[in-house]
């Protein structure tokens, strides 16, 4: 067991759009990623809630239906099969929860590395 500080992972991840499993529990990861000035396409992920954590900065979530806007502290659970985009206007560390697998260069913005 370790104690893992998410703002200083962050801070040690040297690259925008470098995503970094940081834990994992059971069949979920946690990953840490940088990112900004980047608006991904509209998807969704079948088999899997999805929740950002935001570590520092801000950032957006869109909906088909609504916008929710996240600063630090913030976190939002996206349930399975619910269309959304991340928009990353200014930097953000986010911490994403996901079903190992959800995350795939697909949705992603081309950037994981599986």
């Amino acid at each position: 067991m370790e104690v893992i500080n998410l703002k200083d992972k962050g801070n040690q991840i040297p690259n925008l759009y470098q995503y970094e499993v940081v834990a994992k529990m059971n069949d979920h990861n946690f990953t840490l990623v940088r990112v900004k000035d980047r608006t991904l396409d509209f998807h969704i992920h079948p088999h899997s809630d999805e929740v950002f954590f935001i570590v520092a900065g801000q950032m957006k979530l869109e909906f088909r239906d609504k916008i929710v806007d996240l600063k630090t502290g913030d976190m939002c659970v996206v349930p399975k099969g619910t269309e959304h985009r991340p928009i990353c206007t200014m930097e953000v560390t986010c911490l994403v929860i996901e079903k190992e697998g959800t995350l795939t260069p697909e949705n992603t913005g081309g950037t994981y590395k599986e």
